[in-house]
């Protein structure tokens, strides 16, 4: 064979190679189609028959609510009856909302029950480059106030004020007198990903992988959390946000029905009410599971010296002897306590976890399955 000949004949191989594998790359698609043209997919929660609201570990005076705060209602296409329906199905207690609040409006949702969802009312103000979350107010705020007047007229209204990425902040001051701070939101993850990689994942990973690339604490959010419980007392909280309905193959990932079981805030509080829940969050009873690595109905964070009993987002003076205890509903792959944001001391393969520590500070723990956080606690103060 001549040269010409052999080009030609290489040029053909190449060509049915490059063809059978686009028959390859269509064929797969068209599977993946079927696959997520039929329904998004859903974590892989175990979800009890019914919701049982279980009485708090080791403090049986409280009940332990669990639901989602700083939800973004507006341009989702649904009201809060739609979205009550959505949130009874994935067994939440409670949504506390946070649109984007008009200037001089007291729209801030309706508060009370819907569906046996109870709503509070909320809005976020853009101030400082971060965004404060009036959550429980139903009066107009002024919303070009400095940071310290637009927390002043939430608590005057008996509201609280988280702050939402405090790392987009332009300074701590903006955040600093808040009553609680969102260390993780979805939205912020999300916005954070690259939408090609997004999509590359939900089509080629599980419901459950997919999520767990999404189920980190950035750095910068909860550093700046650890930093302000140095010297105060500040909840920790996870935020909602929007549903990120990004479109995959004919399917919607990212959908409200994923996301309630995604991940949900637990609040400890006497009765499902509106001011029992909020002094939850006043006071720091608060905790965050991530429910696809396994559904959380309860967990227990907390001090104890002799017979004393201290609560998460409690403070207490630090002693000798003083031991700081984990109780899980089901194995962790790890247990981590963290004094003011650095790693005090862990445990492998455990339920529950004992630790002495041997001086003051602000102590929380974060219990870790298949590497990403499973559970986060809100700190026990010792000064």
């Amino acid at each position: 064979m001549y040269p010409g000949g052999w080009r030609a004949g290489a040029l053909d191989r190449l060509t049915l190679r490059m063809n059978s594998l686009s028959i390859r790359i269509a064929l797969a698609s068209a599977a993946l189609l079927v696959v997520f043209g039929c329904a998004a997919p859903m974590p892989s929660t175990d979800l009890p028959p019914t919701r049982i609201v279980a009485p708090a570990r080791d403090f049986p005076e409280l009940r332990d609510y669990r639901g989602v705060i700083d939800l973004q209602l507006q341009g989702s296409g649904l009201d809060e009856a739609g979205i009550a329906d959505l949130a009874r199905a994935a067994q939440l207690d409670f949504i506390a909302l946070g649109d984007e609040a008009e200037p001089g409006t007291a729209n801030f949702g309706t508060g009370g029950f819907t569906s046996a969802i109870l709503f509070i009312p909320g809005g976020a103000f853009k101030i400082g480059g971060g965004e404060i979350v009036a959550v429980n107010v139903h009066d107009p705020i002024n919303a070009g106030s400095t940071a310290p007047a637009i927390v002043d007229a939430i608590h005057a209204q008996g509201g609280l004020a988280i702050a939402r990425e405090p790392s987009r902040f332009i300074s701590p001051d903006g955040y600093a007198l808040a009553d609680a701070i969102e260390v993780y939101g979805q939205s912020a993850v999300w916005r954070a990903e690259s939408p090609f990689s997004l999509k590359l994942r939900a089509i080629f990973l599980g419901t459950d992988h997919f999520l767990a690339d999404l189920d980190s604490l950035a750095p910068s959010e909860i550093g700046a959390y650890d930093h302000l419980t140095e010297g105060a007392r500040i909840a920790l909280v996870a935020g909602f946000g929007a549903p990120a309905n990004m479109n995959v193959l004919g399917a919607t990932v990212g959908t409200w029905q994923q996301l309630f079981l995604f991940y949900a805030t637990h609040l400890l509080a006497t009765e499902r009410e509106t001011d029992p829940l909020m002094d939850a969050i006043k006071n720091g009873r608060v905790y965050i599971s991530f429910d696809f690595l396994g559904y959380v109905q309860d967990f227990a964070f907390y001090g104890e010296s002799g017979t004393t009993k201290i609560m998460m987002g409690s403070e207490a003076t630090f002693a000798s002897g003083v031991t700081l205890k984990t109780e899980l509903p089901d194995t962790a792959d790890r247990i981590v306590v963290y004094k003011n944001g650095a790693e005090a001391a862990s445990t492998e393969s455990a339920t529950d976890f004992a630790y002495v520590p041997t001086s003051a500070g602000a102590y929380r723990v974060v219990a870790y399955r298949k590497g990403v956080p499973w559970i986060i606690s809100n700190p026990v103060y010792l000064r």
